[in-house]
């Protein structure tokens, strides 16, 4: 999706490096979900954003998800492989526990900065009818931005948040993050996930290393094996829901697909 301008009010997410991976990798990576899941796919992260985002949809009619880095180094990569945890469902506004699709691949560290068990992550629901790609012109200015549940400016810390603009980026200099993705926002817009199960460092690896090749095949195969290990939390009985591919619906492999440095991934054989 090209972006030419900060819309009034959208969602905000800083990008990290959690899974050791580059943001061209993480991408290709989310494009593939992308084009399995229909045009919709699941991006985590770590803080829920209460009623924030149903609120400014229902207000605005649409709300988009714009992506920045969290560092000026689009490309660092933690040099620490750790164990990471695999997130395998998420629990809707009744408390009835829905599988994540097979093909998606949430993951978060093990532990809080803290120190203390992870516990909860949660996910954006996005969507793009296009492919994503990575860059813009347009960078977000936190000193022109308010926060639409706390009225505050985002601080560093933040790493997502539904955010209004209060002026124009030429009026005040400052610190400013680029917008390196966008995308829309659907209906739940955000979801709380659960029944992680734990990835060990060298399967991360295995897996980050078939993204950045652009390894489709491999990938999807080493997704679903890692997605179909029991969890480490105590299982809760499964409820089908709208993320589920259609009854009979089956994806046709990806061929021709290129490594996680290009910004554009073509698109697979129907």
């Amino acid at each position: 999706m090209t972006l030419k301008h900060l819309p009034p009010t959208f969602c905000w997410t800083k990008i990290g490096n959690e899974s050791g991976e580059a943001l061209p990798t993480i991408v290709l990576r989310k494009e593939w979900e992308r084009r399995l899941g229909g045009g919709r796919f699941l991006w985590g992260i770590s803080q829920p954003l209460d009623g924030s985002a149903k609120g400014a949809a229902h207000r605005i009619g649409s709300l988009m998800a714009l992506f920045s880095p969290a560092s000026s180094n689009l490309k660092a990569v933690n040099a620490k492989r750790e164990d990471v945890l695999l997130w395998n469902a998420w629990i809707d506004s009744n408390g009835q526990v829905r599988p994540l699709p097979p093909h998606t691949f949430i993951t978060s560290p093990k532990t809080l900065p803290s120190g203390r068990r992870r516990e909860h992550h949660f996910a954006l629901v996005c969507s793009s009818p296009t492919e994503l790609s990575i860059g813009s012109k347009v960078r977000a200015y936190p000193e022109l931005l308010r926060n639409v549940s706390t009225g505050k400016a985002p601080g560093a810390a933040l790493s997502t948040a539904v955010v209004e603009c209060i002026g124009q980026a030429g009026e005040q200099p400052g610190k400013s993050y680029p917008i390196v993705l966008a995308v829309e926002l659907e209906t739940p817009y955000f979801v709380r996930l659960a029944q992680p199960s734990l990835v060990k460092a060298r399967d991360l690896a295995a897996i980050n290393q078939a993204s950045r090749k652009g390894d489709f095949e491999t990938w999807i195969e080493l997704t679903r094996r890692f997605r179909s290990r029991p969890s480490i939390e105590r299982a809760r009985g499964f409820t089908r829901d709208l993320f589920d591919m259609p009854s009979g619906e089956s994806v046709a492999p990806m061929s021709n697909v290129p490594a996680a440095h290009s910004n554009h991934a073509s698109r697979p054989n129907p």
